[in-house]
């Protein structure tokens, strides 16, 4: 399998008025194509930190993420943008969708950043609503769509480009356990079709229970469940 990522001996430390504080101590672990990795922690334990540097929104204090066989951290900020946008999908605990702009206006976004033409980008993005079952839902603003439908146009915002890997932030962590499972279902159906490479980060035992990998972050170390 093909080796999308490497987390390479990864430390974050945090100047807290004065006292240094390590939230994440020499992380190290590889992501393949087709992986599903769930990594659950306390509140505080840093895997909201660790999916950032993942995701070059923010830099390790030491060690390093590599993607080809090249530090994310040598690459220049518009070159980390365009990874972000080419290769990686997001989807957090909030879903962040525009309130001013429809269901598939927001999943388009990605495709309209990246230059594509606004014809195209609509058709891309109908096509993700239909998936995640929403089609009949794309004229409609974040305003009007429950919970859990925000929660899915958000995951087709994640997959628009065809991401290799999706990082996810307590994706079913508002949502009531009937509706968890629906994107539960849809995120393992996306997995299996496309290869899509997922990271999660979730307090649900349940959830990570049912995804091959485990991880659990402790005292800032990572520390994987063995099959």
């Amino acid at each position: 399998m093909t080796v999308l990522l490497r987390c390479n001996q990864v430390s974050k430390t945090f100047d807290d008025a004065g006292r240094s504080v390590q939230v994440l101590q020499d992380v190290d672990f590889s992501v393949h194509s087709g992986d599903m990795m769930a990594v659950i922690g306390s509140s505080g334990s840093g895997k909201s930190t660790l999916l950032h540097i993942l995701g070059s929104l923010d830099d390790a204090s030491s060690g390093h993420v590599e993607v080809n066989g090249q530090p994310l951290q040598q690459l220049t900020g518009r070159k980390r943008a365009r990874w972000r946008n080419q290769n990686l999908g997001f989807i957090y605990q909030f879903h962040h969708l525009l309130a001013e702009f429809n269901a598939w206006e927001n999943v388009a976004m990605p495709l309209l950043i990246a230059g594509q033409s606004p014809q195209t980008a609509k058709q891309r993005a109908l096509e993700l609503l239909q998936q995640v079952g929403l089609e009949h839902r794309a004229e409609h603003a974040p305003a009007k769509l429950s919970g859990g439908e925000r929660q899915r146009v958000a995951i087709a915002r994640a997959l628009v480009n065809n991401p290799a890997l999706v990082l996810a932030d307590e994706p079913t962590g508002n949502l009531d356990e009937a509706t968890a499972q629906t994107i539960y279902e849809l995120m393992l159906a996306l997995n299996q079709r496309l290869q899509t490479a997922f990271i999660v980060v979730t307090h649900d035992q349940q959830l990570a229970a049912r995804l091959p990998r485990q991880a659990t972050l402790h005292n800032g170390c990572l520390l994987e469940a063995q099959p």
